[in-house]
């Protein structure tokens, strides 16, 4: 389990001092939780693609992305930190209705090529992020072979009812059919306690 971060800061201390900034006194008293938010975008036919996860995810519903209806935003009362994104390469099952895991994108060299770039209320927060950060030369978990995730060096707080917005750009690339590109933020949060905190 992480406790301190190299500046000392814990994440569930950067969401209440990041929160205040905004009038948010109330963060430090909501439950403390683990949060993981995904969305999936089809990679469509040919050529370059610039991919914008969250955008309109509440009309994405179950298994394509787990915002519900408040899409890139979080509600009243939830907050959270983003320590990693994770991106997963992906079939759709248009039999049964599900996603297969076909590949980590580091099996794939467009992607690999690809940049991220990270928004919260139209403020860039993360720009031209190399996704070779992907691939095991970059990877912060010692023996790790087949890591699809980006361990950040800085802690992103998402502040409640701002919309979010990650962007990947992708050179040219031609997918499989059905072929769908999967982005997860994960971190430390916070979700509305109206009773009690556990």
């Amino acid at each position: 389990m992480r406790q301190i971060y190299k500046a000392g800061t814990t994440p569930q201390e950067k969401i209440v001092a990041v929160n205040q900034k905004f009038g948010n006194t109330g963060i430090q008293s909501q439950q403390g939780t683990t949060r993981l938010i995904y969305d999936t975008l089809p990679l469509g036919g040919a050529g370059a693609k610039t991919l914008r996860f969250f955008e309109d995810s509440a009309s994405r519903q179950f298994p394509f992305s787990n915002t519900g209806s408040d899409g890139n935003k979080l509600g009243v009362g939830n907050t959270m930190v983003i320590e990693s994104i994770t991106f997963v390469l992906l079939t759709y099952d248009t039999v049964n209705l599900r996603f297969d895991a076909i590949a980590l994108p580091t099996a794939t060299p467009a992607i690999q090529a690809g940049l991220l770039n990270f928004e919260i209320a139209n403020n860039r927060v993360i720009k031209n992020l190399s996704l070779y950060e992907l691939t095991n030369a970059f990877d912060k978990n010692p023996g790790a072979t087949n890591d699809s995730t980006i361990e950040l060096e800085t802690q992103i707080v998402i502040p409640p009812l701002l919309n979010f917005v990650c962007q990947v750009q992708i050179p040219t690339f031609t997918p499989a059919a059905n072929t769908y590109l999967r982005c997860i933020i994960n971190g430390t949060g916070g979700i509305i306690a109206p009773r009690t905190t556990f």
